[in-house]
Formats: structure tokens, C-alpha cells, sequence
């Protein structure tokens, strides 16, 4: 038993050490791609190589997919293994090994680790659609690139060029879409996409489809928005035509007006023109209006015309007309003041004076006055007579002049001095008839007074008792005169 332990141990150590002379004398060989990477397209060339360190004569090769021998080369020259035009069959785990030849015979080196071959479908070209599809645009209007192409089995990236450029805009790569929401003339050009697909250390690109146009032209220069009448002030009741107006000789095929930014329709606004009746509060609005051009069979918009107001008001009330004096009664040469008073405040305001015939001053402010007086010197030579005034004013209002109607009228008495003396002469004749008149009244009441004085002397009382006694004749009793 102590003699088998020695001679065991002995082997042992002799097969350790062959095994470590065949290891030192075929070491595993690596098998790589030529290529930096290990996926590839239908139709392209491989080539994988096998690599090893030994100072030993190698006499051939041998090249395993999927652990079936593929390849076997008898010259130690050649270490590569050359798929021309690979398919999708050819993908698979690959490895190789060498041998040797000695005295001892033929041996084969270990088997290398494995590499991986992917192969896949050449990227069909893909297509760009254009919606909507036109064949031109006008700025402001939007547009969806969209690249398509058949399902594959790996995640897609998206490149959209215009003009052979990347377009900087586009920054997800991972959509196929491409939104450009309003259109400049910057935008129109050529537009094409591509997509790739990443994997084993490889991009794999597809080829870019057709390009497509996009053409894009500037919206037709606006319009004038004018008013019949010119003014933007109107009373209540009044009427307006509204005119869109397009740049001649442009030949326009659409109006449309707005009110507040909304669209609305009216009788002839197909012919550029809008008509309101009966102007109501309600039509207080701004305005705008917008005409199509046809170019390149399609209708090409304007841009909006400038906008217009339309200021609605009720119909502006008379001024109030007063004097100083009150009275109105004026000596002929005195003077007298005439004040007009407008119920309401406005941005300029014409004060005009009248008599029955004519006007007689017009006075302009430019704030926001509502009063004005005016004094006229009173002079007349013929008989005392009466003379009407009144007046009126003329409101700005937003642009808009506006006469108002005529104030009541007032009625100012001018005094001739002709006229002063023969009143003076009327209230003298009245003062001395009144004189007469009392002193009469004086004389009568003395006059009375005396005469009652002399009757009371005429009959004493003893007579007047007598004759009021009574007698008595037949029983009756008799009073005698």
C-alpha cells in the first residue's frame, strides 16, 4: 500500500505536466469580425478571422455555426472564414479552431469562445406623406411630415431633411412625425426622411424616400375696410354700408367680414360689400374683413384689413338757452348776456347763436366745454319791440360733427327812449287823475260830515219826544209823523 501511493502520485504529476505542455503548445484561438461590428444586412459581405499566439507551424482551420463545421481550410495561410452575400440563415453562434501536425500526429487546439451574428433585412425605403397635401401653402396654415415604412422588429429613429439639411426643429427622433404648425415662405423647399436602427455596435440606416415639395407663398396683401358714409359715429336708426376693398388688380373670388373676430354673413358680402339698416346699439362693434384669391388652384387668403369702430348713440338733445337779465327787457343800447348750456360733455363743441333770421356768432372749443355766453349790445330806434334768440351747437363726436336741434327759444324786449317818455308822461297823467280822485274822496267825506251836524241843531230833544208820544183813538194806538 506504501508503494502504491508513490507510483500514484508520480503519474499524477506526469499527466499534469503533459497536459501542461499540450495547453502551452495549442492555446485557444479568438474569433472575431472583421468589422468593428457583429450585424449586418442581407446581401453584404462577412468575414470573420481567427486569431491565435503559438510559435507552432498551424496546418488548418476550422469554422463551426451553431457547432456545425462551415468552414475547413488545409493551409495554415488562410484564417478567415467569408460569407459573400449573407442572409438571414447565415446568423448564428460562430467559433473556430487549428490544429497541428507532428510527430505525434494530427491535434486540434481547443474550440474559441463564440461570437454572435445578426443579420438583418436591408430597411425598405420608407415614404413621406404630407398632410394635408397641397400643391401650395400659405403662411400660417400647418403641416404633419409623416415617415412610413414596413413594421421591423427593432426600435426606429427618424431623421426629416429639407434640402438635403437636418431640419434643427425636429428633435425627437423617435417619432415619425414632424409638426410644423405655421408655415412660413422660409419653410417651402424639399422635404425627405430616413430612419435607422441601432444594434451590436451598429447603425443600420435606410435609404431616404422621394423627396416632396412644399411651397409656401405670403397671404395676399389686406384690404381697406372703408364706410359709406365716412364717419364711424352713427345715430340710432341711421344706416352703414361696410366696402372691402382689395388691392387692384387682384381678382378676388370671397369676401368675409368680421365683427369682434367673429365671422358673419350679410346680404352681398360676397360682392365686398356689408349693409346695416336701422343702426342699433347692439352693432356697436369693431370691424374687420378679409377677401380670397385664387393662385395655383387654391384660395388664398388676405391678411385681416385694419379695424374699424362703429360708435352708436342716441340722437344728441337740444342746449338750454338763458339771458341776463332775467327779465329780458333791455333798454335800447344796454346790453344783454346770452348763455348756452349742452346737456353732456364732448370732445369739441361749436356754439352758434341765432335771432329769427340769421346767426349771429359761432363760437369753437377745443375741450370739453358745455357752456359759452356771448353779450350783444341791444340798440333799436323805432318802437319798442320783441326779438327771438336761440341756439345750437355741433358735438365732435369721435370724428363725427353733429348739429343739435335749435334750444327754446327767448324773447328780449328792447325800450326805445321815445318810448321811455311817453311812459313817463302815461304814469304822470295816472298820478295827478289819482290826486283828483282823493282829494275829491277828502272834500265828499267832509262834506258829509258837516251836513250831519246841522240836522242834529234842527231838532232839539224835547221835540223829539213830543212828537213820539202816542194817542190812543178807537183802542188803537197811532204813532204820528
Amino acid at each position: 500500500m506504501q508503494n502504491i501511493f508513490p507510483v500514484c502520485f508520480n503519474l499524477w504529476l506526469y499527466l499534469l505536466g503533459v497536459l501542461s505542455m499540450y495547453e502551452a503548445f495549442l492555446q485557444r484561438p479568438s474569433i472575431s469580425f472583421l468589422a468593428s461590428y457583429a450585424t449586418y444586412l442581407t446581401g453584404e459581405p462577412v468575414s470573420l478571422i481567427c486569431q491565435m499566439t503559438t510559435d507552432h507551424t498551424i496546418h488548418g482551420y476550422t469554422f463551426f455555426r451553431n457547432d456545425q463545421d462551415v468552414h475547413r481550410m488545409e493551409r495554415s495561410s488562410v484564417n478567415k472564414y467569408k460569407i459573400n452575400n449573407v442572409k438571414t440563415s447565415d446568423a448564428g453562434s460562430y467559433t473556430c479552431l487549428y490544429w497541428v501536425s507532428d510527430s505525434r500526429g494530427k491535434q486540434e487546439s481547443e474550440v474559441s469562445l463564440p461570437v454572435s451574428l445578426s443579420v438583418l433585412d436591408q430597411p425598405s425605403t420608407p415614404s413621406l406623406l404630407i398632410q394635408p397635401k397641397q400643391s401650395l401653402y400659405f403662411e400660417g396654415e400647418s403641416v404633419t411630415l409623416k415617415c412610413e415604412h414596413p413594421p421591423i422588429m427593432f426600435q426606429a429613429n427618424y431623421n426629416f431633411h429639407k434640402d438635403n439639411s437636418k431640419l434643427d426643429s425636429y428633435r425627437d427622433t423617435l417619432k415619425s412625425e414632424h409638426y410644423i404648425p405655421s408655415l412660413s415662405k422660409k419653410d417651402s423647399g424639399l422635404y425627405d426622411c430616413q430612419y435607422w436602427v441601432s444594434g451590436h455596435q451598429r447603425t443600420v440606416r435606410s435609404s431616404e424616400s422621394i423627396p416632396q415639395s412644399i411651397m409656401v407663398t405670403a397671404l395676399s396683401t389686406s384690404p381697406l375696410l372703408n364706410f359709406l358714409p365716412s364717419y364711424t359715429t352713427f345715430i340710432k336708426g341711421e344706416n352703414l354700408t361696410m366696402e372691402c376693398v382689395a388691392p387692384s388688380p387682384v381678382h378676388v373670388t370671397l369676401y368675409r367680414f368680421y365683427k369682434e373676430g367673429q365671422e358673419f354673413k350679410g346680404p352681398s358680402s360676397r360682392q365686398g360689400l356689408y349693409k346695416l339698416q336701422n343702426i342699433t346699439i347692439g352693432e356697436q362693434a369693431e370691424y374687420t374683413c378679409m377677401y380670397w384669391s385664387p393662385m395655383s388652384n387654391r384660395e388664398i387668403p388676405s391678411t385681416q384689413s385694419a379695424t374699424r369702430e362703429v360708435y352708436v348713440i342716441d340722437p344728441i338733445l337740444p342746449p338750454l338757452l338763458s339771458i341776463d337779465p332775467p327779465s329780458g327787457r333791455i333798454r335800447d343800447g344796454g346790453n344783454v348776456t346770452l348763455y348756452c348750456t349742452t346737456p353732456a360733455k364732448y370732445e369739441r363743441t361749436i356754439f352758434y347763436f341765432l335771432n329769427e333770421t340769421e346767426e349771429i356768432i359761432s363760437i369753437s372749443t377745443y375741450k370739453s366745454q358745455t357752456r359759452a355766453a356771448v353779450t350783444i349790445n341791444m340798440k333799436k330806434n323805432n318802437i319798442t319791440s320783441t326779438i327771438k334768440y336761440s341756439c345750437q351747437y355741433k358735438a365732435d363726436i369721435k370724428g363725427r360733427l353733429l348739429l343739435s336741434p335749435k334750444s327754446p327759444h327767448v324773447e328780449i324786449i328792447v325800450i326805445t327812449s321815445a318810448s321811455l317818455l311817453w311812459l313817463i308822461g302815461i304814469v304822470v297823467a295816472a298820478g295827478i287823475v289819482i290826486l283828483i280822485i282823493i282829494v275829491s274822496l277828502i272834500y265828499w267825506v267832509l262834506l258829509s260830515k258837516k251836513g250831519l251836524l246841522t240836522k242834529r241843531q234842527k231838532y232839539s230833544p224835547e221835540d223829539a219826544e213830543e212828537e213820539s208820544k202816542p194817542f190812543s183813538e178807537g183802542g188803537c194806538k197811532v204813532t204820528s209823523l
